[in-house]
């Protein structure tokens, strides 16, 4: 199962975040973006991503 990082909203199916390292992952997210370029996506740029990969739109983090 996918689990999407509650700081860069990354999906990944590990413990621990690729990109920030971070460890806090929830299972409660919805909507999946594709980032193949994101220095040429406005989207991308908009939610500061700069690694291409899977992230989730929206994410909740019980904290």
């Amino acid at each position: 199962m996918l689990r999407a990082c509650t700081i860069c909203k990354i999906l990944t199916d590990k413990k621990k975040c690729p990109v920030c390292k971070n460890e806090d992952l929830t299972e409660e997210w919805s909507g999946i973006i594709g980032c193949i370029n994101p220095k040429k996506s406005k989207i991308a740029q908009n939610m500061k991503i700069e690694i291409p990969g899977l992230y989730a739109q929206h994410c909740i983090s019980y904290d």
